[in-house]
């Protein structure tokens, strides 16, 4: 009888790793299912509490990890805080509405421009800001049109994330990963960008072909003629102080001035600016509070994990043989991010992965092309299954409101076409770039 061969336990995992596995996809789950109404940030804070209380991480330790998280919280402080105002200024009312207008009365013409507004917004606002925010207004402008809302509104929550691998703003993600691998979060625009604008042109294809079928050549209505008045609710100086913040936010990348600081303050700047045209009742409404919570808890699961030896063991499984060629390190650490992702959900994937990174030791360049695959792994990853991002939960929510079902194999049908074809797409524009340079 032929004998098994023994199992052989790699010497990075500690007596600990299988305790501090359990715990993390105990908090994984609990993150996902939401059972008695709990939120994410609940869940992932009774996680890391386990951690500590089970010793896998000391107290010390914990608060040592959440301080060195600092700018990373500060950006998110800032970054929900301006998406706040740019709500409450009635922008993104104003952006549905040129989307109507520019449509012309076609339901294609009308796919493009959602298309387009929610990349804009992913882009500068965050995916969170496009996928939320602008989902209600765009399935309340394609009832006005008297279509079927259902192209338009999976169209809003792709392209959030498509988009997102822009910018550092465009996705929290993107200065998670940057930021744990000690990589310049602007040094990666130049290539992120044409990635990006790759995969929303692969998307928006994508949607032509699955719905050539249902998107008529015109509409049975012509667009509101008042589409345009949404922007004159929109005052102006709080205009002019988004333009002002976009290039001074653009000036601080460049020169890699921490992007916590510099987000905040455009938060502020914009906050100054609105209380000048109008005291809101509420300014510190709307700031992502419980993705501090989140994303601070998820950092002290991960260190547990860390501190158990199972990222290194990952950063040795995924990174392999590859390790010394910087594109094979993108292609694997992006393929790896995607499948991460979809089992336990982005941001969790995110971090895993770029702590595993962080600890192989990588060459600059190889480090470097591991934050671009990832990045692209963990943001578009996502729009494979419902459980892919916090998001993408919440827009089922949204729709659920609104009367409109959309089941999750409807929902993994799409994703099944569109993940393949943007992740490769922007692999792609970023392996020509890398290679470019």
């Amino acid at each position: 009888m032929r004998r098994l061969a023994p199992l052989i336990i790699p010497s990075s995992l500690t007596p600990a790793a299988p305790l501090a596995v359990a715990v993390f996809l105990a908090t994984i789950a609990l993150v996902i299912a939401r059972p008695w109404r709990l939120t994410e940030a609940s869940a992932a804070l009774l996680g890391a509490g386990a951690m500590v209380l089970a010793g896998l991480v000391s107290p010390s330790s914990a608060v040592s990890d959440v301080a060195g998280h600092w700018n990373v919280l500060l950006f998110f402080v800032g970054l929900t805080g301006a998406a706040a105002v740019a709500e409450r200024s009635g922008l993104f009312q104003a952006l549905a509405g040129t989307a109507a207008r520019a449509s012309a009365g076609s339901p294609r013409r009308l796919l493009v421009s959602v298309v387009v507004v929610g990349a804009i917004v992913a882009a500068f606002l965050s995916n969170d800001a496009a996928a939320l925010l602008l989902t209600p207004v765009v399935y309340v402008l394609v009832a006005r049109f008297g279509l079927s809302p259902l192209p338009y509104v999976l169209a809003g929550t792709f392209v959030a994330d498509a988009a997102s691998v822009a910018l550092p703003v465009s996705n929290p993600v993107n200065v998670i990963v940057s930021d744990r691998l000690g990589v310049s979060a602007s040094s990666l625009v130049p290539v992120l960008l044409p990635a990006a604008v790759a995969s929303v042109v692969a998307l928006l294809g994508c949607l032509f072909v699955v719905y050539r079928r249902q998107l008529p050549t015109r509409a049975p209505l012509a667009p509101a003629s008042d589409s345009w008045t949404a922007w004159t609710v929109v005052p102006r100086r709080l205009l002019a102080a988004f333009g002002v913040a976009v290039g001074a936010f653009a000036v601080a990348s460049a020169l890699n001035v921490p992007l916590g600081p510099t987000m905040a303050a455009v938060w502020l700047l914009l906050l100054g600016v609105e209380w000048t045209s109008h005291r809101p009742d509420r300014p510190l409404e709307g700031i992502g509070w419980s993705l501090l919570v989140f994303v601070a808890s998820m950092g002290v699961l991960v260190y547990g994990l860390s501190s158990s030896g199972l990222t290194a063991w990952l950063a040795q499984i995924v990174l392999g043989q590859v390790r010394d060629s910087p594109a094979a390190v993108m292609v694997v650490t992006a393929l790896a991010a995607a499948v991460g992702s979809n089992l336990v959900n982005n941001l969790p994937a995110a971090f895993v992965f770029a702590d595993a990174v962080h600890g192989a030791g990588l060459s600059a360049a190889s480090a470097h092309a591991a934050a671009i695959g990832t990045i692209i792994g963990a943001d578009l990853g996502p729009n494979l299954t419902p459980v892919g991002s916090v998001a993408t939960l919440l827009w089922f929510v949204l729709l659920r409101q609104r009367g409109l079902e959309v089941s999750t194999w409807g929902y993994i049908r799409i994703g099944l076409i569109v993940t393949p074809v943007t992740i490769v797409a922007a692999v792609s524009v970023a392996l020509l770039i890398g290679v470019a340079w």
